[in-house]
């Protein structure tokens, strides 16, 4: 049973989200191009789900775990970590919802 996230845990959660938002509006967000996609930006606002999963973008951390929004059958990895732990990553999207919602 996982226990609520100290005040630090919360904090840092926060400041990688932030890191990666864009001021232009609320709820956008940097994203990782992948393919033929020229996906770079989302509004985590229009999203069906963010979710957390392990990486799959990124060869060069193949156990780490990443922050997904989904966009119907659509799957856009957003451009914060990735991350050793999923415990990690879920904090971070919690703090990407937090900010996307924030008035």
């Amino acid at each position: 049973m996982r226990v609520a996230p100290s005040p630090e845990e919360t904090q840092w959660a926060l400041a990688e989200a932030s890191a990666q938002a864009l001021p232009v509006a609320p709820g956008w967000f940097r994203a990782w191009q992948s393919g033929m996609e020229k996906w770079s930006a989302v509004n985590i606002r229009s999203a069906t789900q963010v979710i957390v999963r392990q990486s799959r973008e990124d060869d060069r951390h193949p156990d780490s775990w990443a922050v997904r929004a989904l966009f119907g059958a659509h799957s856009v990895e957003l451009h914060v970590g990735p991350y050793e732990t999923k415990a990690e990553a879920i904090l971070v999207a919690h703090a990407v919802l937090t900010l996307a919602y924030r008035d």
